[in-house]
């Protein structure tokens, strides 16, 4: 009789880690190409990314896509578990856990050829060189904080809504001056989906800052904290043995991550 307690009381204490296990983490995300998007494998490199730390953790994971605005909320009201991918703001980290960074990339500002910008990217400079200026911001996406203090100067202005091909478009066409964006994505579509002559319209200057992403987790879900961990400790297993590495490099073609 002593040996069945024994063995119900062993069961008791390890159903829980199985339940753990074989939950399904529910992860919102938005169209980013080219490293988040519908139509491509996996959802686009950085969910396979995601996908391939969890699974080394033994846990599976569903994405839904929706706008960036409403993939944020539904992580903030704690209706899904976690979103990828967002840069750090006080407000967001008021919402939510952030995991180690997954991703890194250069904010810069674009500009129309027809009027050009020269900026070293300083406070002291926008006073005198971005002065009037209305820039593009896509909806959902965090300002450059040089650029948000230089609005709450009212030396510029904001103007935000749509994604980011529809800002670059707006761009290319003089409806905007400037767009806050990061320069691996603007790249992407510049080459990719602007015409020719959209295309030659458009520069960039040079990197303002470096804008770490991470897989944020709704503080709403306590559970969500036992994720946490077991993402950074995937994560960094993944960097060590060099699948994440590798990953990016599959992305890039010959070139390596950035």
């Amino acid at each position: 009789m002593r040996r069945y307690a024994l063995v119900l009381a062993l069961l008791c204490t390890l159903l829980p880690r199985a339940a753990w296990a074989e939950e399904t983490l529910r992860i919102t995300i938005g169209e980013w190409p080219p490293f988040i998007s519908a139509g491509q494998p996996g959802n686009g490199v950085l969910p396979r990314l995601i996908s391939e730390v969890f699974a080394s953790q033994g846990v599976t994971v569903e994405y839904g896509f929706f706008p960036w605005k409403r993939s944020y909320e539904e992580v903030r009201r704690g209706r899904w578990h976690a979103s990828a991918v967002w840069g750090k703001t006080p407000e967001r980290e008021r919402d939510c856990w952030f995991s180690e960074v997954l991703y890194s990339d250069e904010v810069v500002l674009f500009y129309n050829k027809a009027r050009p910008l020269h900026w070293d990217g300083s406070l002291e400079q926008a006073g005198q060189r971005l002065r009037g200026l209305r820039i593009g911001l896509p909806l959902g996406s965090a300002k450059s904080p040089v650029l948000a203090e230089a609005e709450r100067l009212g030396w510029v202005s904001y103007e935000i809504g749509g994604d980011e091909m529809t800002n670059l478009r707006k761009l290319a066409a003089g409806r905007i001056d400037a767009l806050d964006i990061v320069k691996g994505s603007a790249t992407y579509l510049i080459n990719r989906r602007l015409s020719p002559r959209e295309r030659d319209s458009l520069a960039s200057t040079a990197p303002l800052q470096r804008w770490d992403y991470h897989l944020i987790f709704s503080r709403q879900r306590e559970e969500n904290l036992h994720y946490l961990e077991l993402f950074d400790h995937g994560l960094a297993e993944l960097r060590r043995n060099g699948r994440y590495a590798a990953i990016w490099s599959e992305f890039y073609g010959a070139a390596q991550h950035p």
